[in-house]
């Protein structure tokens, strides 16, 4: 078993982990930059009960994150001029509070140095480094069902006297609530009721649920209660019956997937976790301790409705995936894994970050053959991010081999590398790789090269032919325009400091249209790159206004 000083070291590698990126990534489309953007408007507009994207009201998630990323901005002193990594700030502190949060719900069940490493391995997921980054609702999701999970499981132990854990179960609950809607209440609801079906009858009463309510009422009805008078309950109509309902029955945007694609991405945004899953599974048939009783009511019944619902994203179990975790080291803490198991782990232990440090240092070069664009990436960044980045595969690829061979799984060789190598590896490819694979980041350039050949610190885009992302929209302004040839022209004909934007499908019905007009353009300058919300090149020529 790791040591206790040594889980908090790699436990505080992992935090550390979250930082790199956090100012360097631009805004990745297309979830990101809606939540940003909604919130830059309500900052504009001091309207913190709607929540809008550009003129169309944005009837989705609940107003909690916007409300945090409100707060960042306005501590920040810079407005809606904020950068976004301000918009950021939420999710970081969620993901570093779901690591603490983690240990502390082990610690119900586990002496503190098994718990170390439960949070070690979930704040070591790839998937939270993922939502670490953006400015979105999971990392903080999860930090929230963590709160409530982990008063849960003192109140079913019978650890927790009083009114304390109760009370703290009921505010993580309504908490996750007002960030993200129903997926709270669907973990707490399950883990509940297999807890009452399988153990105990009296849970229920001994959370207080009369209190709960009162909780429930006081933190979530006074925003519901002005939502619904703001937009004459559309919200709900919406929110409920269009976007979660529509997810339940239909795959939304694109998203569909069979079931079991879940357990496919489990072993790649659940790495480092998921081979120490593998290496436990025996255990799981074998131990009937509190803490794989809780696990499974926990991540069994959720994971099901995830299963069977059409729309699927790699991060929609994360708020099961500590539960899996807890189960994991509490098997691997008393019981050595079969042979043919802990060989399956090692392979994905040594295998994996291989692989995926490899791809990582591939991929500019593919994103810049894809876009036929040369490489460019900083030759110093290159110089530096391979060795660190070869380091971080070998640091993994050592803990296989030692599992391979019989090393405790739970070990520093084992467990100990895995979430070392996991952490130095996102530290690569966040503070490094990712933001310096320039053809990705289409929209950045596109803002920069418009200021450039407009002139103005600020100019007003005007979009024609589809390239609508939003994070042009947060980045060049909330009255960026989306529209046809005749509209942009005429507003360039009309305004200063007006760049026409101009998809190539489109830019002989812009010259038409500006000829049409009389309106003398130039094409100063055209932007490439590589659109990753759609999967394709993208070659946008501006235009802008010139003397006749």
């Amino acid at each position: 078993m790791i040591g206790l000083w040594a889980a908090l070291a790699l436990v505080l590698l992992v935090l550390v982990s979250f930082v790199p990126g956090q100012s360097s990534v631009p805004p990745l489309d297309r979830d990101e930059p809606r939540y940003t953007q909604a919130t830059k408007q309500m900052v504009e507009t001091g309207d913190y009960v709607r929540i809008r994207f550009q003129e169309a009201p944005r009837h989705k998630k609940p107003i909690g994150i916007h409300w945090l990323q409100a707060g960042a901005v306005a501590l920040s002193g810079d407005g809606a001029e904020a950068p976004l990594w301000v918009y950021r700030i939420p999710s970081l502190l969620g993901a570093i509070a779901a690591v603490g949060l983690s240990i502390w719900t082990a610690r119900a069940f586990l002496p503190l140095g098994a718990a170390t490493v439960v949070g070690g391995l979930v704040g070591a997921m790839v998937i939270l480094g993922v939502e670490a980054r953006l400015a979105k609702t999971d990392a903080v999701l999860l930090a929230t069902v963590l709160l409530m999970q982990g008063a849960l499981a003192r109140v079913w132990l019978d650890k927790a006297k009083g009114w304390a854990a109760p009370l703290t179960f009921w505010i993580g609950l309504a908490l996750g609530i007002l960030v993200k809607g129903p997926i709270a209440p669907m973990v707490a609801v399950f883990t509940v009721a297999v807890l009452m079906w399988l153990d105990d009858r009296r849970l229920f009463g001994r959370l207080r649920p009369l209190a709960g309510l009162v909780i429930l009422a006081a933190i979530c009805l006074p925003w519901f209660v002005a939502i619904w008078r703001a937009t004459d309950g559309a919200f709900f109509t919406t929110a409920l019956g269009t976007d979660f309902l529509g997810k339940a029955a239909t795959g939304q945007e694109g998203h569909w997937a069979p079931p079991l694609t879940h357990l496919a991405f489990f072993f790649a945004v659940a790495w480092p976790m998921a081979p120490f899953a593998i290496a436990s599974l025996a255990g799981f048939w074998k131990e009937r301790g509190a803490a794989l009783l809780f696990a499974a009511a926990w991540v069994i019944p959720g994971w099901i409705v995830f299963e069977a619902t059409p729309t699927k994203l790699p991060h929609y179990t994360l708020p099961l995936l500590p539960g899996i975790a807890l189960a994991s080291v509490a098997v691997l803490a008393t019981t050595t894994p079969p042979v043919l198991l802990r060989r399956l782990a090692a392979l994905a232990l040594g295998l994996a970050p291989v692989g995926m440090v490899a791809a990582a240092l591939a991929a500019p070069s593919a994103v810049a053959y894809a876009v036929g664009q040369p490489l460019d990436i900083a030759a110093h960044l290159v110089t530096l991010a391979t060795p660190i980045g070869l380091a971080a595969a070998a640091i993994g690829a050592y803990g296989g081999v030692c599992l391979w061979r019989g090393v405790p799984a739970l070990s520093a060789r084992v467990a100990g590398s895995a979430i070392a190598s996991a952490a130095v590896a996102q530290m690569v490819v966040w503070g490094m790789i990712v933001p310096n694979i320039k053809p990705l980041w289409v929209s950045p350039a596109l803002v920069a090269a418009a200021e450039e050949v407009s002139g103005c610190p600020h100019p007003r885009l005007a979009s024609v032919g589809g390239f609508n992302e939003p994070s042009m929209i947060f980045l060049a302004g909330t009255d960026t325009m989306l529209t046809g040839p005749e509209e942009a022209v005429a507003l360039a004909a009309a305004q200063d400091c007006v760049v026409i934007v101009s998809r190539e499908r489109t830019t002989p019905a812009v010259r038409e249209a500006a000829a049409a007009a009389g309106v003398t353009l130039a094409e100063p300058t055209v932007v490439e790159g590589f659109n990753i919300s759609k999967g394709d090149p993208v070659r946008l020529t501006l235009f802008v206004r010139t003397a006749p």
